[in-house]
């Protein structure tokens, strides 16, 4: 153990003598591995980056909600879904469902769709409602009428409704588009409730990618037949595909440029290792007649490339960082966008792994050098 310790310790200090006494060996590992670094990880994250921009901008325009319209096969029945704590629960969506009863005409002569909801249901709607739990209107932000008491024809009758602004990227808004009047499915006459169809929309909580979505959709599909109800649901889970095709032909593009880093990176690595132990092969072929095994000699070359490349790399990750949004705004002309590290992190491990194997591969010349024969050096 103590004659371990001492040659590692020995290594050691000959590696760092050869780092002060040839600088431009460790110089060079060190720029060429953090410039060739910055530049994959400039190049690597615009496809993240890209990614994420437009992802982002499919699910600002509904790309990840689930649109589901049910109608009764017969005039007698009703629609019936599940309850938004059993969605939740199965397919970790947040839903709202309406039940169309009718319309209504307003004041300045618009009309507005009429719904109820389901008694399970009443919680997500009352917040929204009148303090009373009555009639409400509820209307995009530049609605025309001001929140408020106000007059509506419904069946033939004058009635008050309550006017209230949603927020336009509610998902309330989804249903109603610019407006409607939510009633409580108990001020109505019962067959209002039986021969309306009912609309549902569902926001999966965490698009991870196509097949999440996907899901939901054949969930309701599944469900509509069962219950023997005309429908439809729409989503846009065929955008999310095509997508997901661009996504895979640029992993093939990304592998292609990590694959000519790679080869640069591993031809310098071969280069000088090979020339460093080919200079101090006389001293290392010594400590072998001491009864030091090749291994040692081995490993010393690549714990000193792992500690260079993995300094210099991480240098690379920590300036790309730092700068991104320089390098995104004024190199990519992508905009005021940023990537997190979480985003960045496959790119990251991509980049290290094709590092690693290229310190693997340059400690073959060391590993066969290594393994000559004693007295034909020493001769």
């Amino acid at each position: 153990m103590k004659s371990l310790i001492l040659t590692s310790l020995y290594l050691a200090k000959d590696t760092i003598h050869r780092w002060f006494s040839r600088v431009s060996s460790p110089l060079a590992r060190v720029l060429v591995v953090y410039f060739l670094g910055l530049c994959a990880l400039c190049s690597l994250g615009s496809y993240a980056l890209a990614t994420k921009i437009v992802r982002d901008k499919i699910i600002s325009r509904g790309g990840d909600l689930v649109l589901v319209t049910m109608v009764p096969s017969r005039a007698s029945d009703c629609a019936h879904l599940p309850t938004a704590a059993e969605l939740e629960e199965l397919l970790d969506i947040e839903t709202y469902a309406l039940s169309s009863a009718g319309s209504a005409r307003l004041q300045n002569g618009q009309h507005a769709s009429v719904y109820t909801f389901d008694f399970d249901r009443m919680g997500q709607y009352l917040p929204h409602m009148a303090a009373s739990g009555g009639p409400t209107l509820l209307q995009s932000p530049d609605g025309t009428l001001p929140p408020g008491p106000a007059d509506v024809e419904f069946m033939g009758e004058q009635c008050t409704v309550f006017v209230r602004n949603l927020p336009e990227n509610h998902l309330l808004m989804r249903l109603i588009h610019s407006r409607g009047i939510i009633v409580q499915a108990d001020s109505l006459p019962d067959k209002h409730a039986r021969h309306s169809f009912v609309r549902l929309v569902a926001r999966v909580r965490h698009l991870e990618n196509t097949e999440s979505i996907l899901r939901v959709e054949r969930y309701f599909k599944n469900l509509i037949r069962l219950e023997q109800a005309n429908g439809n649901v729409i989503s846009a889970s065929r955008l999310l595909e095509e997508l997901d095709t661009v996504l895979s032909k640029q992993n093939l593009c990304r592998m292609a440029f990590c694959l000519g880093i790679s080869c640069i990176v591993g031809i310098l690595l071969t280069a000088l290792a090979g020339m460093e132990y080919r200079q101090n092969e006389y001293i290392y072929t010594l400590m072998k007649s001491f009864g030091i095994h090749p291994i040692m000699l081995v490993g010393a070359f690549i714990v000193e490339n792992i500690i260079i490349v993995g300094a210099s790399f991480a240098a690379a990750v920590v300036t790309f960082m730092h700068f991104q949004k320089i390098i995104v705004s004024q190199l990519l002309k992508l905009g005021n966008y940023s990537l997190s590290l979480e985003e960045i992190l496959p790119e990251i491990h991509i980049i290290s792994i094709t590092l690693g194997v290229c310190i693997l591969i340059s400690s073959i010349p060391i590993i066969i050098a290594a393994h000559r024969d004693i007295g034909r050096v020493l001769k």
